[in-house]
Parts: C-alpha cells; sequence; structure tokens
C-alpha cells in the first residue's frame, strides 16, 4: 500500500508542525491509494483462461471476464443474462480436486469508487444485490456438469468481511462454472483452491516413499507416494500384517532432520464426505483408535538414530486439530513411520531439516548454531 500519511512533502501526522497548519490551508484535496489486492487462497489453483455470455453493455474495459481473476478487487467482471448468455466460465489447465469456490462482491461501506450507484445509498446497494444474487456454482469436466457446489446467497450486509462468500465443492473437474437465468451476474473475484497443502518451511523432497502392506493393494486409492504428493485429499494405508507396519521416505542425501508434520484426516468438511471415517463423529473416533500410536524415526543407512516420539491422534474435528509436528533434530537420510497393530493412515508427511551437516560443524562454535541443530554440534 502506498503510503498516504505523506502528501506533497507534509508528514500529516505532525498536527504541530507550521508545514502541517499551512497544508490544512492550502491543500483542498488528498488522494488515497487504496489496497485492492485481494488475498491468496491457501491452495488456490489460477484459471488459464475466463470467459462469459454477454458481457454488460459490451463494454470489455470495465466488465471482462478476466477481472474476475486479477485479484483487484476494484474491477469487475458482469454479464446479462439476455438469451441464455448468463454465464462465467473458468478453465484450468487439467483435472483437480476442486475443493472450494471464493467470490467476493462489492460492499458498502467505503468501497472504491464513491461514485458508483450501488453504493450512492443503502437502497441502491439492496437492488444491486437483489439483481446479482441466486447464481448457481457448478464444476464441470469438459463440458459435463459433476457438481452444483451451491447457490450463492448474497447478503445485505455493508462490510466487505459480509461480500465474501466460500462454497465447498469437493469434487474433480477442469472447470469451474457460474450460471444463472434471470438478473445479471456481477462478480468482483472468484477464486478456486484445490487440496494442495501449505509447503513448510525448509522442506525436504523425498527421493522414493515406500510402506509394507498397501491396504487391499489398492495403490491408486492408498499408496505409499501419497503421502508426499502434497494433495492432503489423498492418503497412504498400510495394514500391519506380518510386520508390514511401516511407511519410509528415503532422501538423497544426510540431513539434520528437525520436524517431521503428519496431516491425518479431520472431519468437519472433509474432502470426501463418503469416506466411512466421515460419516458420523463416532466412525471417525474409530479411525482414529485404529490409526494412532505410531512411531516416528530417523535413520541412517538403516539404522534408527532416534525415535522423534508417537503420533498421538485426537478427536478433534475441524483440520488444525489433525497437523501434528515431532521434533528430531537429529542426522539422518531416511525417516520410517511404525507400529505393530492396526493401521497406518496418513494423508501427509512433511519433513523439514535445519541444514547440513557439514554446515553445523563449521560455525559449531557459534552459540546461536548450537541452539539451532542442538545435538549435532559437538
Amino acid at each position: 500500500m502506498t503510503n498516504s500519511w505523506n502528501c506533497c512533502g507534509v508528514d500529516l501526522r505532525d498536527s504541530d508542525s507550521r508545514k502541517f497548519r499551512d497544508f490544512q490551508t492550502n491543500c483542498t484535496t488528498i488522494e488515497l491509494d487504496r489496497q485492492a489486492d485481494r488475498q491468496q487462497e491457501i491452495a488456490e489453483i489460477t484459471p488459464t483462461i475466463a470467459t462469459q455470455g454477454n458481457t454488460l453493455n459490451n463494454n470489455e474495459e470495465l466488465y471482462a471476464a478476466a477481472h474476475a481473476i486479477d485479484k483487484d478487487l476494484s474491477t469487475l467482471a458482469a454479464t446479462t443474462t439476455d438469451n441464455g448468455g448468463g454465464w462465467l466460465k473458468l478453465e484450468f489447465d487439467k483435472t483437480y480436486f476442486i475443493h472450494k469456490v471464493v467470490i467476493y462482491y462489492r460492499f458498502y461501506t467505503n468501497w472504491y469508487d464513491p461514485s458508483e450507484w450501488c453504493v450512492q445509498r443503502v437502497a441502491n446497494f439492496k437492488s444491486c444485490v437483489d439483481d446479482a444474487n441466486n447464481v448457481d456454482v457448478s464444476v464441470y469436466q469438459g463440458e459435463v456438469q459433476q457438481k452444483s457446489c451451491g447457490t450463492l446467497q448474497l447478503t445485505y450486509g455493508l462490510e466487505q468481511s459480509d461480500q465474501i462468500y466460500t462454497l465447498q465443492c469437493r469434487t474433480e473437474g477442469d472447470t469451474v462454472m457460474l450460471s444463472k437465468i434471470t438478473g445479471r451476474i456481477v462478480l468482483f473475484e472468484v477464486a478456486v483452491t484445490n487440496t494442495v497443502r501449505q509447503q513448510e518451511i525448509a522442506e525436504l523432497t523425498p527421493t522414493s516413499a515406500t510402506q509394507g502392506k498397501t491396504l487391499h493393494n489398492y495403490e491408486e486409492c492408498c499408496a505409499a507416494g501419497h503421502a508426499i504428493d502434497k494433495d492432503l485429499s489423498t492418503g497412504a494405508v498400510t495394514l500391519t500384517d506380518n510386520g508390514a507396519g511401516w511407511l519410509k521416505l528415503e532422501f538423497d542425501k544426510t540431513y539434520l532432520i528437525h520436524k517431521v508434520v503428519i496431516y491425518f484426516r479431520f472431519y468437519n468438511n472433509w474432502y470426501f464426505p463418503s469416506n466411512g471415517c466421515a460419516q458420523n463423529v463416532a466412525r471417525l473416533q474409530a479411525c482414529v483408535d485404529s490409526e494412532n500410536n505410531v512411531d516416528v524415526s530417523v535413520y541412517q543407512r538403516e539404522v534408527q538414530q532416534k525415535s522423534c516420539g508417537t503420533l498421538q491422534l485426537t478427536y478433534g474435528l475441524e483440520q488444525s486439530d489433525q497437523i501434528h509436528t515431532l521434533l528430531c533434530n537429529i542426522k539422518g537420510d531416511t525417516v520410517i513411520l511404525s507400529k505393530n497393530t492396526g493401521t497406518i493412515a496418513v494423508f501427509e508427511v512433511a519433513v523439514s531439516k535445519t541444514g547440513i551437516v557439514k554446515r553445523c560443524r563449521q560455525f559449531c562454535r557459534n552459540a546461536i548454531c548450537e541452539y539451532i541443530f542442538l545435538t549435532n554440534c559437538n
């Protein structure tokens, strides 16, 4: 955001200065540069193109479909429903698991353009809301509708926070379509997310992920590779039959392993409502009990260096409740998750480092380094 305190070389916060008093007398207009960029969503995916039916007044400069994906909240896409033209389409480069669609509408209080008719009076604002309301939001694969995520229900809320709407989709597709039969579609931003998790700081990329006995030998569903694909809608599941209860992540060389972050399924708004563990809270708790108490250890050339701890799942229902961090602070080239009974089911495993071992030795007499690298500073 541009610093709006400085105008004509005068610091507007310095009300005691002569310059400020002179400024008050002689300066009549202060122009503020409002920040109109919206926040990037976690795991947001970028459309390759945005198109719409009938652009309002055929005015592409003001109302083009591209304005819905430019991340600028002061621009808008608007289309009329004449002759079946009431649609806005966002297309992606491939099929994704579409998690949610976030839609931004104009707000009334301190809107970017005070001269706009819709924000002149509250009555005008409500009229604009009514005209742009009731938009269906659906996911398509090609030209085939996969699922309606719901109908956009705008409110008369006057603040910006009132005009941000989230619709859960949780289905695969390569296109998101907004449509209605009467009125107009007016949108200021549309953000679409998939299920890719956030990258950890200093995260390492395993060269391979393997496991003992994949559940039902069903690799498409439950392969070890799903634990490192950064997609929270897929998981690795292995049985503990005949000593097969292990999941192994191998790295290209020895690192000082700082921590292991493990993502488990959550209950509220889980990506696949049909999943057995997400049918009711009792089923989730049964899955937690079966898949709990997994040892997480660091190895060096197949020799265990240290157990970072035992994964202790909880019955928490939110996504944030099911992200578990174990500190290791030991050098190694492999991380292994193991248990003797039940099942190992993890949806993502992220391993991060604090540096390469030889670097620690080089700076080991530095007290800060000794704190960061802990037991590896000799």
